[in-house]
């Protein structure tokens, strides 16, 4: 069968050499008779450019595949705080995409390779924002866990039925070229994702929306409490704040407040100690449910810090705060109505959003307010000084924003229908001409010596040592790389107090760093190979790079132990970008090699390679999400954040280390199967 089509393509060679060559007879072409003649059809017309097309629409499928991917990065703390989910819980959220993305990657592969890749990439489009959608409309954490553990298998088919698709329908010589195209689609989609999802928040929120604190709803009322103990104050960057809003109570009600907040943090700590001490001597998974039940109470009655909570008992937030808390929440959604709720003096050290700052602005130049825009400044300013206490204004906007997204994401699915074919026979736009165009010698001619059916080559993986360090260099170039995608906006709002629009611009700067290296890493790796062999013109780019990246959060890591956060001022989280920019350049200047690698050693098993280490790349960025959250926790300290940077770097020497291994002179052969 394999030696039939050898010999069909190369008829097909020798049929359009003889055309080209002009072998039709001059009478047969001043008759037209050649009009008819398959040989000669199309050499008297332009080509059209259907692949162009084809390549635009699956530009754009690339850029919405990263852009619903990744909005939940920036959207993240707001799909948290209305869904009441903890931070594991979000850490699984972010996981559950990557597991089954990496899971999915051979079965979508061969869905499409089976029911042919322009179904199937319209069906994974469908599915993708489908999901997207209904993450929108999802009440609870159990379903938008489900929902982002199917993304994540709709989206594993998209690249390699993509890099299918490019296949048929360019040449040789331009399929490299289409390719790099495609894949900038996607990294644009990841630098639009945070700036067009923090826009649409904001913007979805209609402009007559009620402002107005509803302490059942907007307030986390035990949280709060603990702001107004003494020592919380005193220690605050928003503390002429917090005193002007107790000076709104009676001298009886202040000292109340204060005194059930200082007995709440006492009766914290000790159950923490006692929590640690139970761990020694029994680590079983119980002690961990009394973490889980710390976290979600709170606070306890006074005097009850030595009971223990039955597991039967569920969390009922109305049954454990004290009546001091429900006061102060009560008394802030009344104070916040008032034009004297704050003075400029009380908030130079808090940093607003662009609509606080211009709310203020109007204020400070002695214009009038509005009853709704005092309301709706007095909100954004306690938002701002209570991040973790008081539920964001802009925050439900993230529902119509992701049901938006997949609403486009039906559109493009469409579209791709309508304009992209398997092959370009079958297509009724283009023409013979454009057909002979794509099927040019070079094609034909590597067509011919392609099995149909090359089998997985399973021995060579598992017992070769540089396709295992290529897979675990992706293993762990994943772990320190999901973080600029996913925990930046969470680590830019707690450490550093960046507003929403802000961090939309912070996350985009890495990501368009990234695309920088990508543009100039194939280049690197084509000379280094001609200057330094095949061996080390692999090797070489792809191992330094990892540790670039490991000095990008080297940068990060020493700025965190020698720099005080400020949110008055930007040069800080601005220079911890500047830091991740050099991490993600460096990842993406060493992506080029690493797929020239898989080529180099793949051959007619290149696919199976890409593949393989891809999958374990997920795996890596399946895993990232626990681990960060292992060493953050719930409430992280600025110790734990630069814990954190330490891990991220030295898996990116790890990384490294193990590019050092990659051979690309030993390409996998058939006695190796």
């Amino acid at each position: 069968m394999l030696r039939l089509e050898r010999t069909d393509c190369l008829e097909r060679l020798m049929s359009n050499d003889a055309t080209r060559g002009g072998e039709a007879s001059g009478s047969d072409l001043m008759s037209g008779s050649s009009e008819n003649d398959p040989r000669t059809r199309g050499l008297n017309e332009a080509p059209t450019r259907v692949r162009y097309g084809v390549a635009g629409v699956l530009i754009v499928m690339a850029c919405l595949l990263y852009l619903d991917r990744f909005a939940v990065g920036i959207a993240s703390e707001y799909i948290r705080e209305d869904l009441r989910m903890t931070q594991t819980q979000m850490s699984w959220f972010i996981s559950a995409f990557f597991w089954s993305y990496a899971l999915s990657q051979v079965p979508a592969g061969w869905l499409s390779d089976r029911f042919g890749r322009r179904l199937m990439l319209t069906i994974y489009i469908l599915a993708w924002s489908t999901f997207t959608g209904l993450l929108g409309l999802a009440a609870s954490v159990w379903l938008v866990l489900h929902l982002r553990l199917y993304m994540g298998a709709a989206q594993a088919g998209a690249f390699p039925v993509c890099g299918g698709l490019i296949r048929n329908w360019f040449p040789i010589s331009q399929r490299g070229t289409a390719s790099s195209i495609i894949a900038l689609g996607g990294r644009a989609g990841g630098v639009l994702a945070p700036i067009l999802t923090a826009w649409l928040i904001v913007w979805s929120m209609p402009q007559d929306a009620d402002p107005s604190l509803k302490p059942e709803r907007d307030v986390q009322r035990p949280e709060l409490l603990l702001r107004f103990a003494p020592n919380a104050i005193s220690e605050s960057r928003d503390r002429l704040l917090r005193e002007r809003i107790l000076t709104k109570f009676t001298p009886d009600e202040r000292v109340r407040l204060q005194s059930m907040a200082t007995t709440v943090i006492t009766i914290l700590a000790e159950t923490e100690k006692n929590m640690a001490t139970a761990r020694k001597q029994d680590p079983s998974p119980w002690t961990t449910r009394w973490i889980q039940i710390k976290n979600a109470v709170r606070v306890w009655v006074p005097g009850a810090a030595d009971e223990l909570v039955p597991f039967s008992v569920k969390y009922s937030p109305d049954h454990w705060l004290s009546s001091e808390s429900v006061v102060l929440a009560d008394a802030l959604a009344e104070q916040i109505k008032q034009s004297n709720f704050f003075e400029s003096s009380d908030i130079t050290r808090i940093s607003l959003s662009g609509r606080g700052q211009a709310l203020l602005e109007k204020k400070r130049t002695g214009k009038s307010l509005t009853d709704h825009e005092v309301i709706l400044l007095n909100r954004l300013v306690l938002e701002a000084a209570f991040p973790n206490e008081i539920q964001k204004f802009y925050g439900p906007g993230w529902r119509p924003t992701l049901i938006g997204y997949g609403i486009v994401g039906l559109l493009v699915a469409f579209v791709l229908a309508w304009v992209a074919r398997d092959m370009p026979k079958r297509h009724p736009w283009c023409n013979e001409a454009e057909r002979r165009f794509i099927d040019d010698e070079a094609s034909l001619a590597a067509k011919a010596v392609e099995p149909r059916d090359a089998p997985f080559p399973c021995r060579a993986i598992v017992t070769s040592l540089s396709l295992w360090g290529n897979s675990l260099m992706q293993f762990f170039t994943n772990i320190g790389w999901l973080f600029a995608v996913t925990w930046l906006p969470r680590y830019l709002d707690k450490v550093h107090g960046v507003p929403l629009a802000e961090q939309a611009l912070m996350t985009a700067v890495p990501t368009a760093a990234g695309i920088v290296g990508m543009l100039f890493g194939g280049r690197w790796t084509d000379l280094t190979a001609r200057k330094l062999g095949l061996k080390w013109g692999r090797r070489l780019p792809i191992a330094s790079t990892r540790l670039l990246s490991a000095f990008g959060y080297g940068i990060c890591l020493t700025l965190g132990i020698l720099c005080t956060p400020d949110p008055t001022t930007r040069w800080l989280p601005w220079a911890m970008i500047a830091g991740l920019s050099v991490m993600v350049m460096g990842v993406d200047l060493g992506v080029p090699a690493t797929w020239a690698y898989a080529q180099d050693v793949g051959g007619k098993y290149t696919g199976a390679i890409l593949g393989w280490a891809n999958m374990w790349g997920n795996i890596g960025a399946a895993v990232a999400p626990l681990i960060y959250n292992a060493v953050l926790g719930e409430t992280p300290s600025l110790t734990q954040w630069n814990t954190m940077f330490a891990v991220c770097a030295v898996a990116f020497v790890l990384s490294g280390l193990c590019g050092l291994v990659l051979d690309a002179t030993k390409p996998i052969t058939e006695e190796a199967l």
